[in-house]
């Protein structure tokens, strides 16, 4: 997050760091003691389910650009 923040700056200042950590610490205790557990994996998993999803377009996109690669280059089993 802080990376982001910082518009991808690798060396953001101290007082941001400490900020975000603080800041994502506070959120973490807080679905901890308001739903428990169930509350934080839920919120994990919503929060990570949109990137699996990205994740599984970019494979399909790869997958696709390897195979008009392949047909492009010609079978290497053809000597050609």
């Amino acid at each position: 997050m802080d990376i982001i923040t910082a518009g991808g700056k690798m060396d953001a200042p101290v007082f941001q760091r400490v900020f975000w950590c603080v800041l994502a610490g506070l959120v973490a205790i807080a679905l901890l003691l308001g739903g428990g557990v169930s509350s934080l994996q839920a919120l994990t998993i919503s929060a990570g389910l949109p990137f699996a999803a990205i994740l599984l377009l970019m494979c399909a996109g790869l997958l696709q650009g390897l195979r008009e690669d392949y047909r492009a280059q010609g079978s290497p089993m053809a000597g050609g």
